[in-house]
């Protein structure tokens, strides 16, 4: 996706003299075909234009009814700080170069005969507007990376997933600018997209509002990409359709990036205008990153999760089995807990288990005569046998038990 067009330079001329203002107009867009130059005849028009639109650079005269050059630049400073000002008059003196220099002027510039003076001005503007953008490039770049740190240490702390999503859109809004930002949830039995959190969106939608994933809605292509999603103008968009949240919210322009990975989705990041913008190579950097601090902190609490599982499950065990090397098994007959001198006799280590199903470990004949006997223990039938393993006997136990209102099989093998 490509970032702003360099060579589009919006100004605003403010000159009381028609005339003159069209007559500079013609000139600096003979200059430079990427001018594009608004006239007004007073300061106040000037203000309400600034106003209404976004302009690169403002040029104006001195002399001029109501308010003068200077005076507007004060009033244009007092909302517009960093905004290029060229000051480009005939009438010319130390003390107004000095006011405007006072009043923060970017350039000053005395009107004079011949085409060359235009000339000059069309530079003094080109590079105000290129030294402007690079600027406000570097503070916007960063303050996204203050965002995506800020976010970094907030997870951190321990915040809690609900916590973070949110500060999260925060961060990409106030980062970028945007109306709104969202998290989505992928969720597989559904193949859909809730809308977990959000910012922007009419009330009563997060929690409850979802789109598809596929290729109805922009989340739902992001899913399948391992690249960002950009779009300049959904209008037009034909990798996918618009979804009822961002066609109701006469949503034009967004990013979406996923979170996760594209083998192991866990959801997707978008934010989104409603007026048509070229997204930044740095604003796509922005999002993603935000995307990663989020990737981080899901995979962190689902370890953590897993982890006090695993700790549930064996205390469950021991529980039942205080002696014997120990094994539980969910109802696919895939082990979960693996532990005992027994593994050691085998030739094996709970990493050679557990995750794995019984065909995975044990020859099929094993297999074939195991799997009555925990299925029965699934039903709640308690079974103890006597199983030969490589020319050792080996006395298995088998029940149910249940952890966190799941039923698995446990077994000790003595």
């Amino acid at each position: 996706m490509e970032g702003p067009d360099s060579s589009r330079i919006s100004v605003l001329h403010v000159d009381d003299e028609p005339g003159l203002a069209e007559t500079a107009a013609g000139f600096l867009r003979h200059e430079n075909e990427g001018f594009s130059v608004a006239t007004v005849t007073s300061a106040s028009e000037g203000l309400e234009r600034l106003a209404e639109a976004a302009f690169d650079c403002v040029v104006s005269d001195y002399n001029m009814p109501e308010m003068n050059g200077i005076d507007f630049l004060r009033a244009v400073r007092a909302t517009y700080p960093e905004l290029p000002f060229v000051l480009f008059t005939g009438k010319g003196s130390e003390d107004i170069a000095s006011d405007a220099i006072s009043a923060g002027v970017s350039d000053y510039l005395q009107k004079r005969g011949g085409a060359e003076r235009y000339t000059l001005l069309a530079n003094r503007i080109e590079n105000l507007v290129a030294q402007h953008r690079a600027e406000e490039g570097l503070r916007t770049r960063v303050r996204q990376q203050a965002a995506v740190a800020d976010l970094g240490q907030y997870a951190l702390r321990g915040c809690g997933l609900d916590a973070l999503f949110e500060r999260a859109v925060e961060s990409v809004s106030e980062g970028l600018d945007t109306e709104y930002s969202k998290v989505l949830e992928y969720r597989p039995t559904s193949d859909d997209l809730l809308l977990r959190t959000g910012v922007g969106w009419q009330p009563g939608l997060v929690g409850e509002a979802a789109v598809g994933a596929g290729d109805e809605s922009q989340a739902g292509y992001t899913l399948k990409t391992a690249e960002p999603v950009v779009v300049e103008d959904l209008r037009t968009e034909t990798r996918f359709s618009g979804p009822p949240l961002l066609v109701d919210h006469d949503v034009v322009s967004g990013i979406s990036v996923i979170i996760g990975t594209p083998e192991d989705p866990w959801g997707v990041l978008g934010t989104h205008t409603t007026a048509q913008r070229r997204f930044t190579e740095d604003d796509i950097t922005f999002v993603r990153s935000v995307a990663n601090v989020l990737t981080d902190a899901i995979e962190r609490e689902q370890l953590e999760q897993d982890l006090q599982q695993a700790e549930q499950r064996y205390r469950t065990l021991l529980e039942n089995f205080p002696a014997g090397s120990v094994f539980m098994y969910d109802d696919e007959l895939r082990y979960l807990i693996a532990r005992g001198e027994q593994l050691s006799v085998l030739g094996l280590t709970p990493a050679d288990i557990e995750g794995k199903t019984m065909d995975e470990v044990f020859p099929p004949d094993v297999v074939t005569e195991q799997t009555p006997r925990y299925r029965a223990a699934l039903e709640g039938e308690e079974q103890v046998w006597i199983q030969q393993y490589e020319g050792t006997y080996y006395r298995l136990h088998a029940l149910p038990v249940e952890t966190d209102n799941e039923k698995h099989v446990g077994m000790v093998v003595s």
